[in-house]
């Protein structure tokens, strides 16, 4: 039995400066969103995801996640709706690159309504650091993140990694 673990490192799932119009429709759930990002992998053990920004700190961003077992098109599932907000930890280094950026905060808290068979969480949630969403991802394929409110936020970028 093999038990090395490998991580994708961070991967930017999104990048907007305005919220998504339209937003997915439960009549869409038959569609893969042009955005979805290929997360498919013999075994994924675990999903995180990470927002950096420009905006205030207590700025938000309002996320809803959505996935599909099929890797070329539907049906989407979703995951869950975040609501990230901003904190006082400094971006300084674009997370996937590690270059310089024009990004400015990270979240350092997330609500999250879940609507995933498995548990979701928000790791360090509400303590001035990093706040990473944390979930299995039950091998599905892809994962979208649809963007549906910005508040004092110019621009999100979220981020995604998982472990297999």
């Amino acid at each position: 039995m093999n038990n090395i673990r490998n991580n994708s490192g961070w991967q930017l799932l999104r990048t907007v400066e305005a919220v998504d119009n339209p937003a997915l429709a439960a009549n869409t759930f038959d569609s893969k969103p042009v955005y979805a990002q290929g997360i498919n992998a013999n075994v994924i053990r675990g999903l995180e995801l990470i927002l950096a920004a420009i905006g205030d700190e207590n700025g938000t961003v309002g996320v809803r996640l959505w996935g599909g077992r099929n890797v070329d098109s539907g049906p989407a599932q979703l995951i869950a709706d975040i609501t990230f907000t901003l904190g006082t930890m400094a971006c300084n280094k674009d997370p996937q690159i590690q270059q310089a950026t024009t990004l400015t905060r990270y979240a350092d808290s997330a609500a999250i309504t879940p609507y995933w068979p498995t548990d979701i969480k928000a790791v360090n949630s509400g303590n001035n650091l990093l706040c990473t969403i944390s979930f299995d991802g039950l091998d599905i394929a892809w994962i979208a993140a649809e963007v549906i409110s910005l508040t004092n936020v110019t621009r999100a970028d979220v981020f995604f990694g998982y472990f297999s």
